[in-house]
């Protein structure tokens, strides 16, 4: 089944057996559950932050940082940039950057638009304030499916180079399923077969840079 990242393309590399793991729309009640599996396996991963979901979570994003996790921003709210004003641009996603670099005294470097979708005009001003995209070449339908299924078509695809999409949290106007349970036992599934294959997760910055194909 198609999913709404088919269309985005990404250029990281395979030069070792590793990859990175990346999760949108935290913090949440399930992103210690995700570190926890993370650190149980030495794997590192990115996080793309909601502003919003900050307030209260301030020591879950510090314990991502001290523990060898990347951050990076996905907006305050989930809104669609492409429809937004330049001001209200700057408020969902520089307005998101600031509020990580309070909680943790780390400033992002990396963005990635909600749902994909960025025009033009937002990769502009974006680019303007050092903020690198980040898209992906695996994007499962986490938020809904049980958790076999993500598991099963992450590790169909899955090879050295991969940036693999999941979500640890959820936007407060999703329709999505209400928990992300089924991420954190599909995301167990996929390490332990990691380590079967020899594979690693590194986070963003430490993915080499080559060609890999599309999001599927």
């Amino acid at each position: 089944m198609p999913t709404y990242a088919d269309a985005m393309s990404f250029r990281r590399s395979a030069e070792k057996h590793v990859i990175a793991l990346t999760f949108d729309d935290g913090p949440s009640p399930w992103t210690a559950p995700i570190l926890d599996l993370l650190a149980e396996h030495s794997a590192r991963a990115t996080f793309f932050v909601l502003g919003a979901n900050i307030a209260g979570r301030e020591s879950t994003l510090r314990r991502a940082v001290e523990e060898g996790h990347e951050l990076g921003v996905h907006g305050w709210s989930h809104r669609r940039l492409s429809e937004l004003s330049s001001a209200e641009l700057s408020d969902e996603m520089l307005a998101t950057q600031a509020a990580i670099g309070r909680a943790t005294g780390v400033v992002c470097h990396d963005w990635r638009p909600p749902y994909f979708e960025a025009d033009e005009g937002v990769r502009s001003a974006l680019g303007e304030s050092g903020l690198v995209e980040i898209g992906c070449s695996i994007a499962p339908e986490d938020y809904h499916w049980p958790a076999e299924r993500t598991a099963a078509y992450v590790l169909e695809r899955l090879q050295p180079g991969a940036i693999v999409d999941l979500h640890d949290g959820r936007p407060s106007q999703s329709g999505s399923e209400p928990t992300r349970a089924a991420t954190v036992e599909a995301l167990g599934l996929i390490l332990r077969e990691m380590k079967r294959r020899n594979l690693a997760s590194v986070s963003i910055s430490e993915l080499p840079a080559l060609e890999i194909p599309g999001a599927t």
